[in-house]
């Protein structure tokens, strides 16, 4: 019976790791992304204007959220938005620990889930733009980036033609049955799990021929990103994307509470507990911990904005990063997390807590959102990233 319920609780995150995001981000065919937010300006002002009031006054967003907090329960939240390039609101909310009394605060760390996986691909623009990667160079086989190392071979035909741009499409023909591999038996390491894909599970389509969300995928780019760089994955990633953003206290989180970072929020839900995960295994599709100010921050790099000089020079960013107006969601038990970039307005929400229900939550929290944001005329200027 225990294996019978561990089973189906897998299931269920399977689900939690693949439709939270698939309605918010769609796969790229020759066209741009839906823009994933109304802003204020329908025609973005001339660079280096803003037309916000150095007064504007955004507490009806602190007490908006509160109530929606009381009305369906939030523990601890972190909100940032920002302006033309301006951090223009960073708000705490709730307990970062209840059982200590903590209240989050901007220091507060959370798990953020699959909003890792556009992390992951800004490493992997920049290997191609330094054209140290090829997006159609194969994973698997002879003459591949992987080549032989995991599994047993030979492979089937269709998994030696997966390439790079597949599995950041999430076309690469893999699916999730019986569960996703990803929350497999926690004591099995990245290897383990390619190995058993590999081995055990066929292709259910051909490369390219279908969208099927997948975090697999993602966790064969961390390994990509290891094999070229020489370097893990974490270690690459601090060094070559977040420091040079000015990001310094993101991490790739615990799995334990005993393993939680300094700050790092404790996580709740009803739905299973947030620390029978295996997170750092995650780390390349849902392993990072971050704070609301340094995704904002990686939100101004990422924008196609010049205000802020992005990380990636014009038209080098892979997928939807090229077009720097982009949307993100996370989802796992006791995290919730939403991630909205664009011109002249993004933001992030960052929750500690997370339950099944969680696609009602998040359309909840874009909805409150984006009903403050749209239409707004009266915005502070004075830009947080400078005083905080």
């Amino acid at each position: 019976m225990k294996t019978l319920f561990r089973l189906s609780v897998m299931v269920m995150l399977t689900v939690a790791c693949n439709k939270s995001e698939e309605p918010f981000i769609k796969p790229v065919e020759g066209g741009t992304p839906q823009t994933p937010v109304a802003t204020d300006e329908d025609n973005p002002p001339a660079e280096g204007s803003d037309t916000g009031n150095a007064q504007g006054n955004l507490d009806d967003i602190t007490t908006g959220f509160e109530s929606l907090s009381a009305l369906y329960g939030y523990q601890g939240a972190q909100i940032a938005i920002t302006r033309n390039g301006k951090l223009i609101y960073l708000e705490s909310f709730g307990k970062a620990d209840i059982e200590s009394n903590i209240g989050v605060d901007e220091t507060s760390l959370f798990r953020i889930a699959s909003i890792s996986k556009p992390i992951t691909l800004l490493a992997i623009s920049k290997l191609v733009a330094e054209n140290k990667l090829d997006l159609d160079a194969t994973v698997f086989g002879p003459n591949s980036i992987l080549g032989t190392e995991y599994g047993t071979p030979p492979y089937e035909a269709g998994e030696e033609n997966i390439t790079v741009s597949h599995l950041i499409e999430h076309r690469a023909g893999f699916t999730d049955e019986p569960i996703d591999i990803m929350f497999d038996d926690i004591s099995l390491t990245q290897n383990d799990l390619i190995g058993k894909v590999l081995d055990e599970r066929s292709l259910v389509y051909s490369p390219g021929e279908k969208y099927e969300y997948s975090n697999f995928g993602y966790s064969l780019l961390g390994r990509i990103i290891e094999k070229v760089t020489e370097q893990p994955y974490e270690e690459y990633v601090k060094d070559a994307i977040l420091v040079p953003m000015g990001i310094s206290d993101m991490n790739i989180g615990g799995n334990t509470k005993e393993e939680a970072f300094e700050n790092e929020v404790s996580y709740y839900s009803n739905w299973m507990s947030p620390y029978e995960l295996n997170v750092s295994r995650m780390d390349s599709h849902g392993g990072w911990i971050s704070s609301a100010k340094s995704m904002a921050l990686l939100a101004v790099h990422t924008d196609v904005n010049t205000s802020v000089v992005d990380f990636l020079p014009p038209d080098a960013g892979v997928s939807y990063l090229r077009f720097g107006t982009w949307s993100h969601d996370g989802a796992l038990p006791g995290t919730t997390a939403v991630m909205n970039v664009g011109h002249p307005i993004s933001y992030v929400v960052l929750l500690n807590k997370g339950e099944a229900n969680f696609t009602a939550t998040i359309q909840n929290i874009r909805e409150f959102m984006n009903s403050k944001i749209s239409n707004r005329t009266d915005w502070p200027t004075e830009n947080l990233f400078d005083t905080q």
